[in-house]
């Protein structure tokens, strides 16, 4: 008995240390999902933007910037959705069919550092769009509604910018705490409990780990 409880409680830190690396991962597939969707609402309207009419007169450095500046936000918005895609689909399965624990801390360690550069990649097509639009004004519009558009779209991306910071200072942590167990856990229960690693009882399985420990 004393030894089928000390099996049980080795099994059961087991379980709830992987199922707080689950909601890591499940918060990483989240942001990944918004980042996903917003990128490719971005990317559609910066390949429509590459298929406005540029007049003849307009100064070719003017054009060179626009094509640069939407070209540069194309391209960083579809390798985000791509490679946001990517971790969605191959990331929970590494975790889940991998062989010990150690898939689910490498899911989430590869999650985590994929996120810090998604989201750099996010922000510069976003900054690469701004500009894009703000120059395709000057290509399009007369002096007056340059000022005008202008000067409302300076409005709303201050305003836009100032939110994003308040949002950034007050919900974003200045320190993190990663749901990694650092000492030397169970990594593998199958082999403990007298199978191959796979849990497939073809041997039978045992507590006797429990004696040890």
């Amino acid at each position: 008995m004393i030894q089928a409880n000390k099996a049980t409680l080795i099994t059961d830190f087991h379980q709830k240390t992987l199922e707080v690396r689950n909601m890591e991962l499940e918060y990483y597939l989240m942001v990944f999902d918004k980042l996903s969707s917003i990128s490719s609402m971005l990317a559609g309207f910066a390949s429509s933007a590459l298929m406005v009419a540029i007049p003849q007169r307009t100064n070719p450095y003017l054009i060179t910037l626009f094509l640069l500046s939407t070209a540069c936000a194309l391209g960083a918005h579809l390798l985000v959705v791509i490679v946001t895609t990517m971790c969605t689909m191959w990331g929970p399965g590494h975790a889940l069919r991998g062989e010990d624990a150690t898939y689910v801390d490498n899911a989430v360690y590869v999650l985590d550092k994929t996120k810090k550069h998604m989201e750099k990649f996010f922000f510069f097509g976003l900054i690469c769009y701004f500009a894009s639009s703000i120059i395709v004004v000057w290509c399009l519009f007369d002096y007056k509604g340059k000022i005008v558009v202008c000067s409302i779209f300076g409005v709303m991306t201050t305003w836009l910018y100032c939110n994003a910071m308040r949002i950034h200072k007050a919900l974003l942590p200045s320190k993190y705490v990663s749901g990694h167990v650092k000492f030397n856990r169970v990594k593998n229960i199958g082999e403990l409990m007298g199978s191959d690693g796979r849990l497939s009882a073809e041997g039978g399985v045992s507590a006797s780990f429990a004696s040890h420990i």
